[in-house]
C-alpha cells in the first residue's frame, strides 16, 4: 500500500515538473539559465507535493463512510472535497510563489493574467491526474469492500446453515425415543421391533448430518425406512405411494427433509382406523412433492419440532429457488426443489 502511494506522489510530481516547464516555454521564451531550470524544478516539486496531500482527504473520507452502502453519495462527496482542496492549494501556493520567490507585489500577482491563467491550468492538470488516481483507488476499495460484504454474509449464511443442521439430529432423538416410549407401554413387542428398524435409521441420520445435500433417490430409501417406523407406531393406519425417481441422477434435495414433512403429518393429524391420511411423494416440473390428505387435528401445546422452518431455511441458502406451499381444508402440500449437482 505504501509503494502505491509513493508511486502515486511521484507520478504527480513528475507530471507538476514536466508542466512547469513547457509553460514556462510557452509564457517565458527560450529561458534555459540554470536558476531558472532549478526554480521550475523546485516549483514543480512544491505543487505537486502540495497536490499529493489531497489523498489523505480521501483516505479520511473513504474511512468514515461505507463505500459498499453508500457508493455514488461517497464519491460525489470526495470530488468535492478534492476539487475544493486543490482549488484553494494550487492559489495559494501560487501567491506565496510569486510573492516570496519570485518578489512581485501582490498587486501585481492578483492582477496578472498569466499568472490568473497558469494557476487555472495547474489546477485543471491536478485534478485531471487526481481524480484518475482517485478514481481507480476507488473503484479498488470498493471492489474489496464488495468482496468483504459478500465473504461476510457467506460467513453467516454457513453458520446459520450449521446451525440449522445441527437441530435435526437431536430432534430425530428426541421424537423417536418420545414414540418408542409410548409403544413400551402400550405394545413392548412392536417396541422391540421399532427399536431394531431405528437403529438401522439413526444410522443414515448420522452418517448424513453433516452433509448438504443427498442424492434424492438415497433420501427417498431412508424416507421409505422412516415410514416402516411409522407404521408400527401408527399400526399402517394410513396409505403412503412413493413414485420412482427417473429424473437426472445428479439430482440432490436436503437430508432428512422428506423425513421432517412426513413427521409433521403424523404429529398435526389424528391418525386412526376412522381417520386414515393418504400421503404421496412425487414429482413435478423440478420438484419433489409431499402430499397428504387431511383428517381432525390434533391441539398441540407445545411443539419441540423445527420441521417444516427448518426445511425453508436451508433451502434458502443452499439454493436459488423457492420452495412451495398449498395448505387447503382438505390437504396440506409442500414442494421442494430438486437441486442439480455437476
Amino acid at each position: 500500500m505504501k509503494n502505491k502511494h509513493l508511486k502515486n506522489i511521484l507520478i504527480i510530481l513528475v507530471i507538476s515538473v514536466v508542466i512547469t516547464f513547457m509553460f514556462n516555454f510557452a509564457y517565458g521564451g527560450n529561458n534555459f539559465q540554470i536558476i531558472t531550470i532549478l526554480l521550475n524544478i523546485l516549483y514543480g516539486i512544491i505543487i505537486g507535493t502540495s497536490i499529493s496531500l489531497s489523498g489523505i482527504i480521501s483516505h479520511f473520507i473513504t474511512s468514515k463512510y461505507d463505500i459498499s452502502k453508500n457508493p455514488i453519495k461517497t464519491y460525489v462527496i470526495l470530488l468535492i472535497a478534492i476539487f475544493l482542496f486543490i482549488t484553494v492549494d494550487v492559489l495559494l501556493v501560487n501567491v506565496l510563489w510569486y510573492r516570496f520567490v519570485l518578489g512581485l507585489p501582490l498587486e501585481r500577482i492578483m492582477s496578472s493574467t498569466t499568472i490568473l491563467i497558469s494557476s487555472i491550468i495547474t489546477i485543471f492538470v491536478g485534478l485531471t491526474i487526481f481524480f484518475i488516481i482517485l478514481s481507480k483507488f476507488f473503484i479498488s476499495k470498493f471492489l474489496k469492500s464488495e468482496k468483504d460484504r459478500q465473504s461476510a454474509i457467506m460467513e453467516a449464511e454457513f453458520a446459520r446453515f450449521e446451525t440449522l443442521k445441527s437441530q435435526i439430529n437431536p430432534h430425530f432423538l428426541f421424537n423417536s425415543l418420545n414414540t418408542l416410549s409410548t409403544l413400551i407401554l402400550i405394545d413392548p413387542k412392536r417396541a422391540d421391533e421399532f427399536t431394531s428398524k431405528l437403529s438401522n435409521i439413526y444410522r443414515y441420520v448420522l452418517d448424513n448430518q453433516d452433509n448438504d445435500l443427498v442424492p434424492v433417490t438415497q433420501e427417498i430409501e431412508f424416507a421409505k425406512d422412516y415410514i416402516k417406523l411409522q407404521a408400527i407406531r401408527f399400526s399402517n393406519n394410513f396409505t403412503i405411494n412413493i413414485e420412482q425417481f427417473t429424473g437426472d441422477s445428479n439430482s440432490m434435495i436436503i437430508p432428512l427433509s422428506l423425513q421432517l414433512l412426513l413427521e409433521n403429518i403424523f404429529k398435526h393429524n389424528i391418525i386412526s382406523q376412522k381417520n386414515k391420511v393418504a400421503i404421496s411423494i412425487y414429482f413435478e416440473n423440478g420438484f419433489i412433492v409431499v402430499y397428504n390428505t387431511k383428517t381432525a387435528e390434533k391441539e398441540i401445546r407445545e411443539s419441540y419440532s423445527v420441521g417444516l422452518s427448518n426445511i425453508l431455511n436451508r433451502y434458502e441458502i443452499v439454493c436459488d429457488e423457492d420452495c412451495v406451499i398449498e395448505d387447503n381444508t382438505k390437504s396440506f402440500i409442500v414442494k421442494l426443489p430438486l437441486v442439480l449437482t455437476d
